[in-house]
């Protein structure tokens, strides 16, 4: 747990709703957050902190690792923007 960032509001809320919703405890919410924190730029805007703990909880069903996640999204951006020349 060492070296960890420090959690903003907006991820501490994230961290909530994985604990009230889906029943996690506090450390393996907060793991499951650092695991998907880089999808949370690669998605943007600021969706309900309870969108984001659905998404997670998702994909952490899924077995998605945060990496996969990312390299998903960005492969469809690359797709897209090749279909837009």
């Amino acid at each position: 747990m060492a070296n960890r960032p420090k959690l903003n509001a907006y991820e501490k809320a994230i961290v909530d709703q994985l604990q009230q919703r889906y029943g996690y405890s506090a450390a393996v919410a907060r793991d499951i957050l650092e695991e998907y924190r880089p999808v949370l730029g690669l998605i943007g805007g600021y969706p309900m902190a309870s969108d984001y703990a659905e998404y997670f909880h998702l994909a952490k069903q899924e077995r998605r690792t945060g990496k996969e996640w990312m390299n998903a999204i960005l492969k469809r951006r690359e797709e897209a923007a090749a279909l837009a020349q």
